[in-house]
């Protein structure tokens, strides 16, 4: 009895260790993938661009994630857990720094692709991480709290960089974020527990390629691949050119007010850790068509020139799309037991390649045609993105 309750005591000392750095893990990759973001307006006036041309510094930073989660698929699982969330996270605090110095946009696009990359290495295996290593009664817990550290991490880095950009300039912001991360990688370096239940494994061409392919092509995953991919895409075209309204009629908001804006990301938080309460509630398929389709009068409220009810509506948005994301990374994380992190890299680089190409893209849109008109095509993407979740729940449900 006495072992039983040290070695219970143990498990749970490690389940608040493992909670803890995946925090910081999570935190650390979102703040350096989109504390760009609220810079722009800053980039386009430094360097003469447009809109569009400047959420290029976001855009590639996610297609650098896309491009190190191709690889990352494959060859994760050959790989020490810690080893490989430790590295990613220290070497993309020093390509955050390195922009800091950029002396023209160019090189600024190519170190935010270079950072994306090297962020992929945690972002592909730190869902694996925590669903070897915890007790299963903390797993839905533990993964809570990773996205949630997403979601504050998202919310500071940006935040911390509008702050600094507006009362220094955004090369302090970039350097200081960059600082800041790399404090965080050196403490998840330190502390993390080695794997316990994972060993890198010795792929031949059959193990590696044939059974990925599997579940890279699977038609149960592929729609909730498109939903993750489709939900952020609209996320963060509304938080990569939100400042851009603002700041005009009838708002008039200074650029020093902006970064308040992402705030909102504290209704992700609730968002990520309301989900497990959610799917104790309700079928897990069932929250998912309803939040989708719940986020199309979110939607409808950026219409409305008024600043509460535009505040309403983003935090709305953004409660809904952290609850999507959660509930679709559980999906693909338990479909296959022996393959997660392959599972879970392609939900990533699906997920990472709608941020780039939505965010840019909708940004043509909004140059040329409009808020209305740009409000209008997240709108019928939400709807694209209903069917999408109708048809993979069905499917899913089918087994």
């Amino acid at each position: 009895m006495k072992n039983t309750k040290i070695a219970k005591e143990a498990s749970t000392k490690k389940d608040i260790v493992i909670s803890v750095c995946a925090f910081l893990s999570g935190f650390s990759c979102f703040a350096q993938l989109y504390y760009f973001q609220p810079l722009l307006p800053d980039l386009a006036r430094e360097f003469g661009l447009t809109a569009s041309h400047s959420s290029l510094a976001v855009s590639f930073s996610t297609l650098g994630m896309v491009a190190g989660l191709c690889v990352a698929m494959f060859m994760a699982d050959s790989i020490s857990r810690k080893k490989l969330i430790s590295f990613a996270l220290l070497a993309s605090s020093l390509t955050s720094i390195g922009c800091s110095y950029s002396p023209s946009f160019f090189p600024l696009v190519a170190l935010s692709a270079l950072k994306g990359f090297l962020l992929s290495g945690a972002t592909s295996v730190s869902l694996a991480y925590i669903s070897e290593e915890v007790q299963a009664k903390n797993k839905n817990k533990i993964t809570g709290l990773y996205i949630a550290g997403n979601a504050i991490g998202g919310m500071m880095g940006r935040v911390i960089s509008s702050y600094l950009a507006a009362e220094f300039s955004w090369r302090v912001a970039s350097l200081s974020l960059g600082l800041l991360c790399a404090a965080f990688a050196l403490l998840f370096l330190t502390f993390s527990p080695r794997s316990q239940n994972f060993t890198p494994k010795r792929e031949n061409f059959k193990s590696l390629i044939v059974a990925d392919l599997s579940l890279i092509t699977s038609r149960k995953l592929i729609p909730f691949y498109l939903c993750g991919s489709l939900m952020l895409g609209i996320f963060v075209s509304l938080y990569n050119y939100m400042g851009f309204y603002l700041v005009k009629e009838p708002f008039n908001f200074s650029p020093d007010l902006i970064h308040y804006i992402y705030l909102m990301y504290t209704f992700g938080v609730f968002g990520s850790l309301a989900t497990a309460k959610l799917d104790s509630m309700f079928n897990h398929f069932s929250v998912l068509r309803a939040i989708v389709l719940i986020s199309v009068p979110a939607l409808l409220l950026l219409y409305i020139p008024n600043f509460w009810i535009v505040t309403l509506g983003l935090a709305l948005f953004t409660f809904n799309f952290f609850v999507v994301h959660v509930t679709c990374n559980r999906v693909v994380s338990d479909y296959s037991l022996s393959k997660r992190s392959v599972a879970i890299s392609m939900y990533l680089l699906c997920y990472y390649l709608g941020s780039s190409f939505w965010g840019w893209s909708t940004g043509i849109v909004l140059d040329h045609f409009g808020w209305q008109w740009f409000i209008a095509i997240l709108i019928l993407l939400t709807l694209v993105l209903y069917g999408i979740a109708s048809h993979g729940s069905k499917i899913m449900q089918q087994e």
